[in-house]
């Protein structure tokens, strides 16, 4: 015997919740990273009990649409961004890409000597280097520390043209027709030291992403060295199976000499 019921009112009401607050998210009405009303607040608006509140927000839970904290109450998960270990792109190109401009600063830039550095791009181990230092900032939230080293005698007036907002990668591609081709990268994740939890403004431990890449030119020589360190809240990187990629155990502490 078929039901002339519509399909609303034969929906439980612990659906009929999830699929508005989830309407409300995906509106942007209820934002990345703002909390949610009480579940008392929400018995006394969909007039139900505290048992079917409790099973609206697991379903909101079971796909990271919010985040529970004990004691705190529930949150809109931060949304975040995704990005593929094999590109190349500077983090204001990824950012940028993604409907997301990214707000760079420049934190530091001069003209140094650092032989591992040097040994990192070929180059001998007195040789001057361009050292940029940048901080990067997406909806006023620092996300990212990057810091590039780059041969000065190849790219002599970049030290004083470079802006804040402008790409690195397109400025030596327009002005020294030295187009980035291909990136080596080690990733690990470490957790933020007292500088950097000053720089990225942290009220809580952050696990970070520290990265150290390479970048190569169209005719195989190194363009660029980084560093750069992520929020790993922020941030998720993505694996391509068919591009050639090693794991490997860290047996040994590594000190790199930071600036």
């Amino acid at each position: 015997m078929s039901s002339d019921k519509p399909i609303e009112a034969v929906m439980p009401l612990y659906k009929k919740i999830y699929l508005d607050i989830k309407q409300q998210i995906q509106a942007n009405k209820l934002q990345s990273g703002q909390k949610l009303p009480s579940e008392q607040f929400l018995c006394e608006k969909y007039q139900v009990s505290r048992i079917t509140v409790r099973k609206a927000l697991k379903l909101l839970t079971d796909e990271r649409l919010i985040v529970t904290v004990q004691g705190k109450g529930s949150y809109v998960n931060i949304k975040k961004m995704i990005g593929k270990l094999d590109q190349i792109q500077g983090f204001s190109e990824f950012a940028g890409s993604r409907d997301q401009p990214s707000k760079p600063k420049i934190l530091k830039r001069e003209i140094l000597k650092n032989a591992a550095i040097a040994k990192e791009l070929l180059l001998a181990e007195k040789a001057d280097l361009v050292y940029i230092k940048r901080l990067f900032e997406i909806a006023d939230v620092p996300i990212a520390i990057d810091e590039a080293w780059l041969p000065a005698e190849r790219f002599p007036d970049l030290l004083v043209k470079i802006e804040a907002d402008s790409s690195l990668y397109d400025y030596l591609e327009r002005k020294y027709h030295e187009i980035p081709t291909n990136s080596y990268r080690e990733i690990s994740t470490v957790l933020p030291n007292a500088k950097q939890t000053e720089i990225l403004k942290l009220n809580k431990v952050v696990p970070l992403f520290d990265v150290n890449k390479t970048v190569y030119n169209q005719f195989e020589q190194p363009l660029e060295f980084s560093h750069y360190v992520v929020r790993g809240d922020e941030m998720t990187y993505t694996v391509d199976s068919s591009a050639d990629s090693e794991f490997h155990l860290n047996n040994k502490n590594k000190e790199q000499e930071k600036n």
